[in-house]
């Protein structure tokens, strides 16, 4: 029991340095507007009972930010406080800012109930520092622009001609042609829009094929966005923090109210907690040596509550550092 007496100390004392040294992004300008101009849901789109929720949004910026859309804002559909399904835009024209589309698409077995009391919203990623406060706008569910419960042909025939009109607003806010007429007269997806609306709405080939011309069926490619290659893309360290969006471990209000970082307030708290925990079981158990193999797996679970993943790393390393020692160089005296 020597070491414990100095280990789990240390063990606290470095991993709380590790999220001080945690950087923090610079604080990032709201839009000059931030609007949900328009909400539409469908049903038996794909299968019967599966919803379809198409909304339109308006993020004006008059310099674009050095940050994709993707990685600055969100659009969650939300059941009072309790979030049902959480979403990005997709960065395309113009990094994804201006006018766009985002849908959110649920299978028959996981759809939530039909018009129930929802709340669509758009906001700032929370994760992201706000200069200003965190840009949102949301529309009530009893203020969707439609509620669509048809058979399944009726349906498919309604989201094709809705995406019709919204690449049709989005031709005349963009500058770029997203809508053409077919050699039978209908009108249909060009090129560059069926490459966006594949991408923003699931499924959207099996459900409003018509709109399509021939030679894109089952498009599954991405056509080349107007952004730098090396911004369209999610770091996983941003898919595990979105992850947490809505759940208990989501501490941003905590930490906005203490005016600090979310991401040092989860690691501190977290490790604070596990060494305490790891302290009470040494106790009780009279030896330190199963808690270094402990320590490993704890660490990773810590990436997925809300940790920082650089954090993660370094605490990772540190705790193999020293069940290595405690394993095959510190002799057996515990």
């Amino acid at each position: 029991m020597k070491l414990i007496r100095w280990f789990l100390p240390v063990f606290l004392g470095v991993l709380l340095c590790l999220t001080i040294v945690t950087p923090v992004l610079a604080a990032v300008d709201p839009p000059d507007d931030t609007e949900i101009s328009g909400v539409w849901v469908y049903r038996n789109c794909r299968e019967e009972g599966d919803q379809l929720y198409l909304v339109s949004y308006f993020l004006n910026y008059s310099t674009i930010p050095g940050e994709t859309v993707t990685e600055l804002f969100l659009c969650r559909l939300m059941d009072g406080n309790e979030t049902v399904e959480v979403v990005t835009p997709y960065s395309y024209y113009n990094s994804g800012y201006g006018h766009g589309v985002v849908a959110i698409y649920f299978d028959a077995d996981d759809a939530p109930t039909w018009e129930d009391l929802y709340t669509m919203e758009l906001l700032g990623n929370p994760f992201q520092e706000w200069t200003g406060g965190l840009p949102s706008d949301s529309v009530s569910s009893i203020n969707f622009d439609a509620w669509e419960d048809n058979e399944l042909g009726i349906t498919q025939t309604m989201v094709g001609g809705r995406v019709i009109d919204m690449a049709n607003d989005l031709e005349t806010a963009w500058g770029k042609d997203m809508v053409t007429v077919s050699d039978t007269g209908k009108q249909i997806l060009t090129t560059y829009a069926a490459a966006y609306f594949v991408n923003v709405i699931p499924h959207i080939y099996e459900i409003a094929p018509d709109i399509f011309a021939e030679g894109q069926g089952g498009w599954s490619g991405t056509f080349p966005p107007e952004i730098p290659g090396e911004q369209d893309r999610t770091d996983y360290a941003d898919e595990l923090e979105t992850n947490i969006i809505g759940t208990p471990f989501d501490l941003t209000a905590l930490a906005t109210s203490w005016g600090i970082s979310r991401g040092p307030l989860s690691a501190v708290l977290y490790y604070g907690c596990l060494v305490a925990i790891l302290i009470l079981i040494a106790r009780r158990i009279g030896s330190y040596k199963p808690l270094m193999l402990l320590s490993i797996p704890f660490v990773i679970v810590g990436a997925f509550v809300g940790v920082p993943l650089i954090v993660t790393i370094l605490a990772g390393l540190v705790a193999l550092g020293m069940t290595a020692y405690v394993i095959f160089y510190k002799p057996s005296s515990a």
